[in-house]
Order: C-alpha cells, then sequence, then structure tokens
C-alpha cells in the first residue's frame, strides 16, 4: 500500500480562480477560507493525506499548522516560500515505491524541483477542472438518490395512506 500525498500550494490555487482572485483582493483570508471550504469537500473523495501550503514570504513568524476537518493546512514561517516549503516536504516524504506524491501548482521552476524529487504535478487549471468534475459527479449522484427515494419510507397503497392521515388528523 503506498502512501498518497496531495501537496497543494494554496495562492497559487487561488490564483487561478477568477472568483477566488476577486476576493482576495478585498479579503486574503475570505479567499483562504473559501479555497478550503473547496478542498474540504474535494477531499472527501480523495484517497491519501491533503496538504495546503500558503506561504508567510515576507512576514514575520513562525510556521505553524492546523488541521481543518482532514486537510493538513500548513503556514510557512517568515520569509520561506510556499515553493521552497513544498520542495523540502516532497524531498522529506519521497520514499521510492512507497510513496506517491502529487503537487498542485502553476508555477515552473517548483515544477522542475518536484520532478527532481520524484513527484508529480498536477496544474492548478487543471486541480479547478479534477474539482468541478468531481463536484458535478457528487451533485448528479445526490439528485438520483433523492429521485430513486420515495418520499414515504414504506410503498404502501393510496388508501391506506388515506387511511392514515384520517387517524391523523383525527377524523374516523
Amino acid at each position: 500500500m503506498k502512501d498518497i500525498y496531495l501537496i497543494i500550494d494554496g495562492y497559487n490555487l487561488i490564483g487561478q480562480s477568477n472568483e477566488l482572485s476577486s476576493i482576495a483582493q478585498v479579503s486574503l483570508e475570505e479567499a483562504r477560507d473559501k479555497l478550503l471550504i473547496t478542498l474540504i469537500n474535494y477531499n472527501t473523495q480523495h484517497d491519501g493525506e491533503m496538504i495546503v501550503v500558503f506561504d508567510a514570504y515576507g512576514v514575520e513568524g513562525t510556521e505553524s499548522v492546523e488541521f481543518k476537518h482532514g486537510v493538513k493546512v500548513v503556514y510557512t514561517k517568515g520569509k520561506e516560500t510556499a515553493d521552497s516549503y513544498i520542495e523540502r516536504l516532497t524531498y522529506e516524504l519521497y520514499r521510492k515505491h512507497i510513496t506517491h506524491i502529487t503537487v498542485v501548482t502553476s508555477d515552473m521552476s517548483e515544477q522542475h524541483a518536484i520532478f527532481g524529487s520524484g513527484a508529480y504535478r498536477i496544474s492548478s487549471r487543471e486541480m479547478w477542472s479534477t474539482i468541478a468534475n468531481q463536484e458535478s459527479v457528487v451533485t448528479k449522484h445526490l439528485s438520483e438518490i433523492k429521485t430513486k427515494t420515495p418520499r414515504n419510507r414504506l410503498n404502501l397503497p393510496d388508501e391506506v395512506l388515506q387511511q392514515f392521515e384520517k387517524w391523523r388528523r383525527n377524523n374516523r
């Protein structure tokens, strides 16, 4: 059994979404939260560990890690880019024939670095396409469940249902 990791450059993914890019110009925190909600939903159908990295480049502070509904969220330490964190993490996690690491980024220099560490790459645009496809599959599946599920738990003849309704209303 392979260890499976999906490592996402959070700001890179935000930058490839028109909606989130617009939100980020007003509130970066709100854009991050909306992205994380989307990724948490995606993660319910994904095998392996999902790690979302947001860089703190240009900001003083220490690295912080939190878990949100099964998704590991990393805020890098001050003056560390998400790219350098992801490169280091990929190198630390990779074990030939044991791990499968996919990195979501559209940064070309990052792509070359992760290939050298044995990881696979998905562009941010491809990831958004994958997320949209999964959302449509889940929506379709839920609508099929709704149409197949009878309104009543028991399939009873109309005359029995009418009698129950009379009893419910105390009209014998």
